[in-house]
Protein backbone atom coordinates (compact mmCIF):
# COMPACT_ATOMS: atom_id res chain seq x y z
CA UNK A 1 0.00 0.00 0.00
CA UNK A 2 2.94 2.43 0.69
CA UNK A 3 4.23 1.58 -2.26
CA UNK A 4 1.16 2.48 -4.67
CA UNK A 5 1.05 5.41 -2.49
CA UNK A 6 4.68 6.59 -3.46
CA UNK A 7 4.20 6.38 -6.92
CA UNK A 8 1.19 8.58 -7.13
CA UNK A 9 3.15 10.76 -5.25
CA UNK A 10 6.02 10.84 -7.65
CA UNK A 11 3.55 11.05 -10.70
CA UNK A 12 1.58 13.68 -9.31
CA UNK A 13 5.06 15.49 -7.74
CA UNK A 14 5.51 18.47 -10.26
CA UNK A 15 1.87 19.43 -10.85
CA UNK A 16 1.38 18.56 -7.29
CA UNK A 17 3.79 21.22 -6.17
CA UNK A 18 2.80 23.92 -8.68
CA UNK A 19 -0.97 23.78 -7.32
CA UNK A 20 -0.06 23.79 -3.57
CA UNK A 21 2.14 27.09 -4.28
CA UNK A 22 -0.79 28.45 -6.18
CA UNK A 23 -3.10 27.62 -3.68
CA UNK A 24 -1.21 29.55 -0.71
CA UNK A 25 -0.81 32.58 -2.93
CA UNK A 26 -4.65 32.30 -2.80
CA UNK A 27 -4.86 31.67 0.71
CA UNK A 28 -2.60 34.76 1.44
CA UNK A 29 -4.88 37.06 -0.27
CA UNK A 30 -7.83 38.75 1.81
CA UNK A 31 -9.82 39.94 -1.03
CA UNK A 32 -10.10 35.90 -2.00
CA UNK A 33 -11.58 34.85 0.70
CA UNK A 34 -13.29 31.50 0.66
CA UNK A 35 -11.85 31.22 -2.92
CA UNK A 36 -8.39 30.57 -2.20
CA UNK A 37 -9.64 28.30 0.57
CA UNK A 38 -11.73 25.97 -1.71
CA UNK A 39 -8.97 26.35 -4.23
CA UNK A 40 -6.58 24.37 -1.30
CA UNK A 41 -8.94 21.88 -0.76
CA UNK A 42 -10.19 21.16 -3.97
CA UNK A 43 -6.42 19.34 -4.23
CA UNK A 44 -8.00 16.67 -2.46
CA UNK A 45 -10.72 15.66 -5.98
CA UNK A 46 -7.70 17.20 -8.54
CA UNK A 47 -4.83 15.13 -7.28
CA UNK A 48 -6.68 11.50 -7.59
CA UNK A 49 -8.12 12.35 -10.98
CA UNK A 50 -5.14 12.50 -12.63
CA UNK A 51 -3.39 10.08 -11.04
CA UNK A 52 -6.40 7.72 -12.60
CA UNK A 53 -5.71 9.83 -15.77
CA UNK A 54 -2.35 9.04 -15.92
CA UNK A 55 -2.74 5.28 -14.89
CA UNK A 56 -5.34 5.44 -17.79
CA UNK A 57 -2.78 6.54 -20.14
CA UNK A 58 0.17 4.52 -19.37
CA UNK A 59 -1.85 1.29 -18.94
CA UNK A 60 -0.58 0.97 -15.38
CA UNK A 61 -3.65 -0.99 -14.19
CA UNK A 62 -2.01 -4.03 -17.05
CA UNK A 63 0.74 -4.25 -15.15
CA UNK A 64 -0.56 -3.64 -11.75
CA UNK A 65 -2.34 -6.95 -12.66
CA UNK A 66 0.96 -8.69 -12.51
CA UNK A 67 1.91 -7.18 -9.11
CA UNK A 68 1.38 -9.53 -5.78
CA UNK A 69 -1.44 -6.15 -5.01
CA UNK A 70 -4.75 -7.00 -4.55
CA UNK A 71 -8.33 -4.88 -6.35
CA UNK A 72 -8.76 -2.88 -2.84
CA UNK A 73 -5.69 -2.34 -2.13
CA UNK A 74 -4.98 -0.47 -5.69
CA UNK A 75 -8.66 1.38 -5.27
CA UNK A 76 -7.87 2.32 -1.40
CA UNK A 77 -4.82 4.08 -2.83
CA UNK A 78 -6.60 6.77 -4.25
CA UNK A 79 -8.86 7.13 -1.50
CA UNK A 80 -5.36 7.43 0.98
CA UNK A 81 -4.19 10.20 -1.69
CA UNK A 82 -7.33 12.42 -1.62
CA UNK A 83 -7.02 12.28 2.28
CA UNK A 84 -3.37 13.06 2.10
CA UNK A 85 -4.02 16.13 -0.21
CA UNK A 86 -7.11 16.94 1.99
CA UNK A 87 -4.88 17.35 4.83
CA UNK A 88 -1.77 19.04 3.00
CA UNK A 89 -5.14 21.45 1.84
CA UNK A 90 -6.04 22.24 5.49
CA UNK A 91 -2.60 23.15 5.91
CA UNK A 92 -2.03 25.45 3.23
CA UNK A 93 -5.36 27.02 5.01
CA UNK A 94 -3.76 27.45 8.10
CA UNK A 95 -0.01 28.67 7.11
CA UNK A 96 -1.85 31.46 4.37
CA UNK A 97 -4.00 32.58 7.47
CA UNK A 98 -0.56 32.88 10.01
CA UNK A 99 1.37 34.43 6.94
CA UNK A 100 -1.75 36.98 6.05
CA UNK A 101 -1.85 37.76 9.36
CA UNK A 102 1.92 38.08 9.58
CA UNK A 103 1.86 40.78 6.69
CA UNK A 104 -1.97 42.06 7.37
CA UNK A 105 -3.19 41.47 10.59
CA UNK A 106 -6.36 40.12 8.76
CA UNK A 107 -6.54 36.84 10.06
CA UNK A 108 -9.41 35.22 11.77
CA UNK A 109 -8.19 31.86 13.72
CA UNK A 110 -11.65 30.99 14.57
CA UNK A 111 -13.28 31.39 11.16
CA UNK A 112 -9.82 29.74 9.36
CA UNK A 113 -10.53 26.62 11.30
CA UNK A 114 -14.23 26.78 11.21
CA UNK A 115 -13.24 26.81 7.01
CA UNK A 116 -11.03 23.91 7.11
CA UNK A 117 -13.03 21.76 9.02
CA UNK A 118 -16.16 22.33 7.01
CA UNK A 119 -14.33 21.87 3.32
CA UNK A 120 -12.74 19.04 4.37
CA UNK A 121 -15.79 17.27 5.55
CA UNK A 122 -17.18 18.55 1.87
CA UNK A 123 -14.47 17.18 0.61
CA UNK A 124 -14.92 13.80 1.97
CA UNK A 125 -18.68 13.64 0.13
CA UNK A 126 -16.78 14.89 -3.00
CA UNK A 127 -14.20 12.04 -2.90
CA UNK A 128 -16.88 9.60 -2.25
CA UNK A 129 -19.01 10.64 -4.72
CA UNK A 130 -16.20 11.29 -7.51
CA UNK A 131 -14.02 8.17 -7.64
CA UNK A 132 -16.71 5.60 -8.25
CA UNK A 133 -17.87 7.41 -11.05
CA UNK A 134 -13.75 8.41 -12.37
CA UNK A 135 -13.60 4.09 -12.36
CA UNK A 136 -17.24 3.51 -14.02
CA UNK A 137 -16.92 5.68 -17.08
CA UNK A 138 -13.01 6.10 -16.95
CA UNK A 139 -11.13 9.72 -16.44
CA UNK A 140 -12.66 12.19 -18.83
CA UNK A 141 -16.45 11.09 -19.10
CA UNK A 142 -15.90 10.46 -14.96
CA UNK A 143 -15.23 14.06 -14.71
CA UNK A 144 -18.22 15.26 -16.27
CA UNK A 145 -20.22 12.86 -14.67
CA UNK A 146 -18.60 14.17 -11.19
CA UNK A 147 -19.08 18.06 -12.08
CA UNK A 148 -23.09 17.15 -13.21
CA UNK A 149 -24.17 15.24 -10.08
CA UNK A 150 -21.97 17.77 -7.69
CA UNK A 151 -23.95 20.30 -9.65
CA UNK A 152 -27.43 19.04 -9.05
CA UNK A 153 -26.98 18.48 -5.68
CA UNK A 154 -25.89 21.74 -4.97
CA UNK A 155 -29.07 23.36 -6.79
CA UNK A 156 -31.23 20.23 -4.82
CA UNK A 157 -29.72 21.55 -1.36
CA UNK A 158 -30.16 24.93 -2.51
CA UNK A 159 -33.78 24.80 -3.70
CA UNK A 160 -35.12 22.71 -0.63
CA UNK A 161 -33.66 25.35 1.66
CA UNK A 162 -34.91 28.36 -0.36
CA UNK A 163 -38.75 26.85 -0.19
CA UNK A 164 -38.66 24.95 3.56
CA UNK A 165 -35.78 27.37 4.89
CA UNK A 166 -32.39 26.29 6.75
CA UNK A 167 -33.69 23.17 9.08
CA UNK A 168 -34.26 24.80 12.31
CA UNK A 169 -34.10 21.30 14.22
CA UNK A 170 -30.89 20.45 12.74
CA UNK A 171 -29.22 23.87 14.30
CA UNK A 172 -30.75 23.35 17.57
CA UNK A 173 -29.02 19.94 18.13
CA UNK A 174 -25.88 20.38 20.26
CA UNK A 175 -22.28 20.25 18.27
CA UNK A 176 -21.38 16.85 19.68
CA UNK A 177 -24.41 15.45 18.11
CA UNK A 178 -24.12 17.12 14.53
CA UNK A 179 -20.27 16.14 14.29
CA UNK A 180 -21.09 12.66 15.74
CA UNK A 181 -23.77 12.36 13.12
CA UNK A 182 -21.86 13.40 10.04
CA UNK A 183 -18.81 11.40 10.90
CA UNK A 184 -21.45 8.30 10.86
CA UNK A 185 -22.22 9.72 7.52
CA UNK A 186 -19.24 10.15 6.28
CA UNK A 187 -17.76 7.12 7.12
CA UNK A 188 -21.14 5.14 5.65
CA UNK A 189 -20.62 7.35 2.50
CA UNK A 190 -16.95 6.29 2.15
CA UNK A 191 -17.60 2.75 2.57
CA UNK A 192 -20.01 2.42 0.26
CA UNK A 193 -18.25 4.14 -2.37
CA UNK A 194 -15.09 2.60 -2.01
CA UNK A 195 -17.34 -1.18 -2.46
CA UNK A 196 -18.54 0.44 -5.65
CA UNK A 197 -15.19 1.36 -6.93
CA UNK A 198 -14.07 -1.94 -6.28
CA UNK A 199 -16.58 -3.41 -8.26
CA UNK A 200 -16.29 -1.00 -10.69
CA UNK A 201 -12.54 -1.45 -11.20
CA UNK A 202 -12.99 -5.04 -11.38
CA UNK A 203 -15.67 -4.81 -14.38
CA UNK A 204 -13.01 -2.30 -16.21
CA UNK A 205 -10.41 -5.35 -15.85
CA UNK A 206 -12.11 -7.57 -16.97
CA UNK A 207 -13.71 -5.34 -20.33
CA UNK A 208 -17.35 -4.69 -19.30
CA UNK A 209 -16.58 -0.73 -19.46
CA UNK A 210 -15.31 0.75 -22.97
Amino acid sequence: MIGLLKKDLYVADKSGRLLMVLALIFSMVPSLGVFGNTYAMMLAVMMPLSSIAYDERCKWDRYAAMLPYRTGQLVWSKYLLSYLYTLLGGGIIVLGAFLRGMTTGAADWKETAETSIMLAVVMLFITALGLPMLYRFGSEKGRLAMILCMGVGVGAAMGLMGIFGEPPKLLELPLPVVAAGIAALAAGATWLSFRLSVHFYKKRQNGAYV
